[in-house]
């Protein structure tokens, strides 16, 4: 550039490079699509002049059609990108039926004459824009630091050459290392990766979005000084433009990691930027690019550099697990985060879709082992939804888990798959307990490992322990519907009645519209005498879950009548009356286990027995937990109940 003056225009705390399309923000890049970027250059060059409409589209667009919406799009960024100056005012101001206008004072300023060092201690603000295609060999300028940018112009000057040289020596995965951090950056013990907002031009990669937050959340996830916060509960945020110390509030974490993912054919474009908690200042961002071939070695070098900002030393084991980054063929994983989009979704027909998409991910690339994990996990839950036969679930799981540990060991989602096949079909119940050790030990960031090992010290009878590994499942996961329930389930199995009916209380903060934290809420009324509560809640839980309106009023009908038992006698009178006319006894497409729950609330001994023989043969949900669950109290002293619990392995001083 020797011989040639740069101009720039500067408004507020903005500077915009014309030629380059270049906008910053404190001396720090802000990222823009190209329509967004060409939309701002026109309006500054006119500032203070309107703008007409059809102009503006006429020359961002100049050789398609478009819908006004999409200049609205674009001017809706770019007020959420700029904020406001001057009390609240907005950059850009509407006229209506005519076109816009930039209102903010703008000047004209060149290289040899540096604008005034902008004003700090604005935040930067993310985009959230949909964007054509990228240049994707196209690096961006180096950015001085704002401390040099301050000072004289050939310090100033000096420092972006050098910036620059160093830009051009960087591994060719990173596109723009621009980084910045305080120097009395505080202690980072806890962080939230926020979902990665989707800025490709197809609202239908979403998906992809979606897998890239999975990923850096699995990733951070190894690293076992840290606490990070789960894919459930973060997935919350998605769209809610609160203020981040509020989040982080929420979340009880230290920092947020949120960003962006573009991605444009087999070019993928993810840009984090890492914000300390308290008082909403950006510590590091970075912008990365890779093939989709190569997006887990991208992920584990983002997930690196957040380990080194926030000063965390990664033990050599941890080095190992972070960069194992194999390539992947993009069509294989194009199908497992469409998998795991819909086994999110967590439906009967949306898990099915998600095995049908793990088993194409197999198929394409038969060596990448967290296809065969989830395909298993999969075929966990359709057995436990009653979907599919348990037996058949387990055996289809089980040679899946088995090719999945052949082909990386380390995986620790695939250890906790592993241990609940163990735990509730081959009723193996140390080896399930040190597979949940394994899991945690892998990831203890992983909230299903927590939850899994909690359930196997419930199994084992050992209820503080299930209660703190809940608790420590809660701490990952602190809004996650199942963990919350789940940590209702095992106080109500540690006769915490009180604290129980608490916490699903708590639950039902979160979402009144649980069903399982009401019926979990109905069985500790019911265990405490407090029929009529339990009563009620029983019924609102089975109207949540689709239950008929005929039973739901035979229900209520029985419970007038009688209390709580006369409700389960008159619901079960009426399943069993309208099953087509087969006899009640020889059903096996019921759910065994809660027909056993409803003979013991009818205080039909005989028959709880008998269906509990029948889940104990299925290997129904909820077989294992029989020598803790104080529903089964009343059938203690039974001796086929308590030659049940040996035939099932369970620990005799539990009977």
């Amino acid at each position: 550039m020797t011989g040639q003056t740069k101009h720039f225009y500067a408004f507020g705390p903005f500077r915009f490079d014309p030629e380059e399309r270049l906008l910053q923000r404190d001396g720090k890049p802000v990222p823009l699509g190209p329509k967004v970027t060409e939309t701002l250059l026109l309006l500054v060059e006119n500032a203070g002049h309107l703008v007409d409409k059809n102009d503006l589209m006429k020359q961002v667009w100049p050789d398609a059609f478009v819908e006004e919406g999409s200049l609205n799009k674009n001017i809706f960024v770019l007020r959420k990108t700029l904020g406001q100056w001057d009390g609240g005012r907005e950059y850009i101001e509407t006229l209506p039926k005519r076109g816009y206008r930039f209102v903010a004072p703008v000047n004209q300023g060149t290289e040899a004459e540096p604008m005034p060092p902008p004003r700090s201690g604005d935040r930067f603000i993310a985009p959230v824009e949909s964007t054509g295609d990228y240049d994707w060999n196209r690096q961006g300028p180096a950015v001085p630091n704002p401390e040099i940018a301050s000072s004289k112009p050939l310090r100033w000057k000096l420092a972006t050459v050098l910036s620059i040289i160093l830009a051009a020596a960087l591994t060719t995965l990173v596109i723009s290392r621009v980084g910045w951090r305080n120097r009395s950056t505080p202690m980072i013990h806890s962080i939230a990766v926020l979902p990665l907002e989707n800025l490709s031009d197809d609202a239908s990669q979403d998906y992809f979005a979606d897998g890239m937050t999975d990923e850096l959340i699995t990733t951070l996830g190894q690293i076992r000084s840290l606490r990070v916060i789960s894919r459930t509960s973060v997935m919350q945020y998605r769209g809610i433009h609160k203020p981040l110390p509020q989040i982080a509030r929420e979340l009880k974490v230290d920092a947020i990691v949120e960003g962006t993912v573009v991605r444009s054919g087999e070019r993928v474009r993810i840009t984090a930027q890492l914000i300390e908690a308290s008082t909403d200042k950006h510590l590091w961002a970075q912008s990365y690019q890779a093939d989709v071939r190569n997006v887990l070695r991208l992920q584990e070098e983002i997930a690196n550099a957040i380990a080194q900002q926030i000063q965390i030393r990664l033990t050599p084991l941890q080095q190992m697990g972070m960069g194992s980054g194999r390539t992947i063929n993009p069509e294989a994983y194009e199908s497992y985060l469409k998998g795991e989009y819909f086994l999110n979704r967590f439906t009967a027909d949306s898990v099915r879709k998600a095995a049908e998409y793990f088993q194409k991910a197999i198929d394409r690339d038969p060596s990448y082992a967290p296809a065969y994990c989830k395909l298993a996990g999969s075929y966990q839950i359709l057995g436990n939804m009653g979907i599919i036969p348990q037996k058949v679930s387990h055996s289809k799981a089980k040679l899946l888990v088995a090719k999945a540990l052949e082909l990386d060991p380390r995986f620790a989602a695939v250890h906790a798959v592993r241990a609940w096949g163990l735990l509730q079909n081959d009723l193996d119940f140390a080896a399930a307990g040190g597979e949940f050790k394994r899991a945690v030990e892998l990831n203890p960031n992983q909230a299903e490992g927590h939850q899994g090992l909690g359930d196997y010290y419930a199994t084992m009878g050992q209820m503080q322990h299930s209660v703190l590994e809940m608790e420590r499942a809660r701490e990952v996961d602190p809004v996650g519907l199942v963990v919350n329930t789940d940590l209702c389930m095992v106080l109500y199995f540690a006769r915490r009645y009180d604290e129980a009916i608490a916490q699903c209380n708590a639950t039902l903060d979160l979402d009144p519209h649980s069903a399982a934290a009401l019926w979990q809420l109905g069985a500790v009324y019911a265990t405490k005498g407090m029929d009529s509560k339990a009563a009620s809640a029983f019924v609102q839980a089975s109207a949540l879950r689709g239950v008929a309106p005929d039973l739901i009023a035979a229900f209520k009908s029985g419970e007038r009548d009688s209390g709580l038992r006369g409700q389960w006698k008159a619901a079960l009178q009426f399943l069993f009356r309208n099953m087509n006319g087969s006899k009640k006894d020889d059903r096996n497409d019921v759910d065994p286990m809660s027909i056993a729950v409803a003979y013991t609330y009818a205080d039909n001994t005989d028959k709880a027995l008998m269906w509990l023989e029948r889940a104990f043969e299925a290997r129904a949900y909820g077989i294992t937990y029989l020598g803790v669950d104080p529903t089964f109290d009343r059938l203690r002293s039974d001796p086929r109940f308590v030659l049940l619990l040996r035939r099932i392995g369970l620990p005799a001083a539990q009977s």
